[in-house]
């Protein structure tokens, strides 16, 4: 099983090249290049951009096979908001994969890693058939913690994961037959965070949490104050920040969006000229999204960088 290091993306082609950026921050940190396979879900992707990925990673030394969805069963899912259906594709990795591959870290393309993705793919997963990193944002709110004990009944002292890095084993997951419960879950109701909320309705209390560092999402990189008020959530989330192995930018901030600041995004720019894509026209803001000020994110970065120093 631990022969080579089975990475999952699932990208459209309007995701292609930062696809192409996460992969290729996976590659230029670890000392393994060779042992990296990745599988690509693909949900329409372009030819001449897939061939774009292809020499992007096997210049760097990596592994890639492109995969395609087998059925149609996840086009009931609930879709709302900026969410595309290519989300849902996690929840079925152990049929839409080869039975062959038993084990997988699964990636949003929204993110880049900087630590050796080897030392993830040998944590322990204490039998658990999935392993992933708490939601600080989520965990911090009472509002939401309201909103995920209506909706999936997760009790107010439970703990939620994100789903953007995970850990599956997916031997567990087809002898449970897992996929089919999960879907079952997410086309049957309209979930706020749709496949993430499944997952969490279904392995309630019943999955491995690795460290935060591997999963530092917005409101942890921000430090945002319903954080830095809770002592014990404001520690885990100091030591994420300041020692990220993976810089998740989930929610409304896409790095690609802005000129370079440092801090932020500057990392990204970095990858993509590791990529075929470097060439691409920069920055490539989605004008449907409003109130997406780089000012009042910067604001933001800055205040968790004085916590940061406060508290570190």
């Amino acid at each position: 099983m631990d022969s080579k290091i089975n990475i999952v993306f699932a990208s459209d082609d309007n995701y292609a090249q930062h696809t192409a950026v996460a992969m290729a921050s996976v590659l230029i940190n670890t000392k393994v290049p060779q042992k990296v396979y990745f599988y690509l879900i693909d949900d329409e992707i372009k030819q001449f951009n897939k061939e774009k990925i292809t020499k992007t990673i096997h210049r760097l030394g990596g592994n890639i096979e492109f995969v395609k969805i087998k059925n149609s069963r996840l086009e009931d899912c609930y879709v709302s908001g900026e969410l595309s259906r290519a989300s849902y594709f996690r929840l079925d990795i152990a049929n839409i994969l080869d039975e062959s591959v038993e084990k997988i870290i699964y990636l949003d393309c929204d993110l880049l890693v900087y630590d050796d993705i080897a030392k993830m793919w040998q944590f322990d997963m204490q039998g658990k058939a999935i392993a992933a990193t708490c939601d600080l944002g989520i965990m911090a709110s009472a509002r939401v913690r309201k909103q995920k004990n209506k909706f999936i009944g997760l009790p107010f002292d439970a703990p939620y994961f994100n789903a953007g890095v995970l850990m599956m084993d997916l031997t567990k997951w087809r002898a449970g037959n897992y996929a089919e419960s999960i879907i079952a879950l997410a086309t049957e109701n309209k979930y706020p965070n749709h496949d993430q909320d499944a997952l969490n309705k279904f392995f309630m209390n019943n999955w491995h949490e690795i460290p935060l560092r591997w999963d530092v999402i917005p409101p942890v990189f921000n430090l945002f104050l319903k954080i830095v008020t809770k002592p014990i959530l404001r520690k885990k989330a100091i030591e994420a920040k300041l020692n990220p192995a993976i810089f998740h930018y989930a929610g409304g901030y896409k790095p690609w969006e802005y000129e370079v600041h440092i801090g932020f995004n500057d990392k990204y720019y970095e990858y993509l000229k590791l990529t075929d894509f470097k060439d691409a026209k920069m920055p490539q803001f989605d004008k449907r999204r409003k109130n997406r000020s780089i000012r009042r994110q910067m604001l933001r970065l800055k205040l968790g960088n004085f916590w940061a120093r406060i508290f570190g």
